[in-house]
């Protein structure tokens, strides 16, 4: 982990973000099981999603309905549900109730929405990226405005490819105008956020606990406004 020191020399030189979603912008913790709660019966659905995201670490079917159609097939394996059902539970049930769950439980980090309505007034390019469809309503399940991501909300459905895959990493970038030796992701996970990093030649900035993101947020903030600090 990066000194304060050390990570407020790296800050002053990156010229934009890429923040990972879930883990990252608010904690997880206990979220599959709450998900389940919700509905029991449905319980092995959602094991089979994670399990098929879980192998497709990495993928990239160059365009969201190939990679849509490898995942259910596989959930369809795993089920014996037909890829189509699959598709209509968790399009119309599993993300709405996503979203449910995300709104009566979780919140975003301490002084996240401080942190993103300041990198928007410094004019400090951001994006927004998951591994989850439904980007926009999430953020806004969670309470933090969509808006201020402007259209920098991505996800599998942008381009039929998973964490680390390095496509999206750099199709990012280029949206965000930067080159990528000049931008941080900022994540929760070596392995799909630091790993994507790499592999695109960007910085990374691991969320691993709540200090580091109080880290993160107070080097970004702290006695000067974000304009100020980049």
């Amino acid at each position: 982990m990066d000194s304060s020191s050390a990570l407020a020399g790296r800050l002053k030189e990156a010229q934009a973000f890429i923040f990972d979603l879930d883990g990252t912008l608010y904690d997880t913790h206990g979220f599959a099981w709450r998900l389940i709660q919700v509905r029991p019966w449905e319980g092995f659905l959602i094991a089979a999603e994670r399990m098929t995201r879980k192998g497709l670490a990495g993928a990239d079917y160059g365009s969201p309905e190939a990679y849509y159609q490898e995942v259910f097939s596989r959930m369809s394996r795993i089920t014996g549900k037909a890829p189509e059902w699959l598709r209509n539970w968790y399009t119309d049930c599993y993300m709405p109730r996503m979203c449910q769950v995300l709104q009566k439980y979780y919140h975003p980090r301490p002084r996240t929405a401080e942190l993103l309505a300041g990198l928007v007034q410094g004019s400090f390019p951001f994006a927004v990226y998951s591994d989850y469809p439904a980007g926009v309503e999430r953020l806004a399940a969670l309470g933090l405005d969509p808006g201020v991501c402007s259209s920098a909300i991505y996800g599998p459905e942008h381009f039929g490819a998973q964490k680390p895959a390095i496509r999206p990493f750099v199709a990012i970038a280029q949206d965000l105008g930067v080159l990528s030796n000049r931008i941080i992701v900022v994540g929760d996970r070596d392995d799909t956020d630091g790993a994507g990093a790499a592999a695109a030649g960007m910085g990374y900035f691991p969320v691993m606990k709540e200090v580091a993101w109080e880290t993160f947020t107070s080097l970004c903030l702290g006695i000067h406004d974000v304009a100020h600090l980049f």
